[in-house]
């Protein structure tokens, strides 16, 4: 079996009620257990909404959705990542594997999830839990969530003014620059793999970065993008030709894990009431020596 498999069909006539689970255990090759674990973690939709109610009765014509990963290893949320709150906000050291928000095949066991529950949130504040900006699960850092719908969007419109970021990064080979400013633009639409590339076509983007420091073939750097694309850091670096080291889809050397980490984050008014600054040193697994 395929470790990603990403179904879909629709309901036929139906000779009378049917529940969701025995539907779907007569029309997929998968167990009557693993179906209703992919209906707890959120990776089954009906009519394009998640359902996690395996006894939900089917009609005719409505459309189905099963998304499923194999052998997915989970890291869990532990308290002494939440590093500050204040209000409905809050501030985590992400993990490097941590799912930052809701994936297809799942809502159970991401940032949002484990973090309402260790805070014990209400309902409502459940409901409203989204992270202000994103993190690719793979790399860890600083990491803001809100679960104030006002809050969020006052955020986020004033994110690319207001807010200021910056990573380390490891990459190897090690370039042959001390610095340089990168604005290749980026495509809009992935390719097969599931990656961007950098395409005159595309959209602007604008990547700083620095060399902190040398060692045999690799390099320590710091990035601050001054743009927010999806895997900006990740491909201007490997356009360059010194790819992140762990960052196997884009020519990376396979390593313990992806070496990008979202360092400093600074925060300035009116994005927030006050200025804030924080800086957090990468988790114990980040060796490139």
């Amino acid at each position: 079996m395929a470790a990603f498999q990403d179904q879909q069909l629709t309901v036929p006539k139906l000779s009378g009620p049917t529940r969701l689970d025995h539907f779907l255990a007569g029309c997929i090759p998968l167990s009557r257990r693993r179906i209703q674990r992919a209906i707890d973690e959120g990776g089954v939709y009906v009519n394009k909404k998640r359902c996690r109610k395996a006894g939900k009765l089917l009609h005719d014509g409505e459309q189905l959705r099963i998304v499923t990963l194999e052998d997915e290893t989970l890291i869990p949320f532990s308290g002494h990542q939440l590093i500050w709150q204040q209000g409905s906000l809050f501030l985590i050291h992400k993990k490097s594997g941590q799912y930052a928000q809701e994936a297809l095949h799942r809502s159970l066991g991401t940032l949002p999830d484990e973090l309402a529950r260790y805070l014990k949130l209400s309902p409502q504040q459940v409901k409203n839990l989204r992270p202000v900006h994103r993190l690719d699960r793979d790399t860890s850092g600083l990491m803001l969530l809100s679960a104030d719908p006002k809050q969020l969007q006052q955020l986020q419109s004033l994110w690319h003014s207001h807010v200021h970021k910056s990573y380390l990064a490891v990459v190897s080979p090690a370039p042959e620059w001390d610095s340089k400013r990168i604005k290749e633009p980026i495509s809009r639409q992935r390719d097969r793999q599931g990656c961007y590339r950098v395409d005159a076509k595309g959209r602007a983007c604008d990547t700083e970065a620095e060399v902190i420091e040398r060692d045999g073939n690799m390099a320590l750097l710091r990035l601050i993008p001054h743009t927010g694309r999806t895997h900006q850091l990740r491909i201007h670096l490997s356009h360059l030709g010194c790819p992140i080291l762990g960052d196997v889809r884009y020519g990376g050397k396979r390593h313990s894990r992806l070496m990008l980490h979202a360092k400093r984050l600074y925060v300035q008014v009116p994005a927030l009431p006050e200025e804030h600054q924080w800086n957090e040193d990468p988790e114990e697994d980040w060796q490139w020596h």
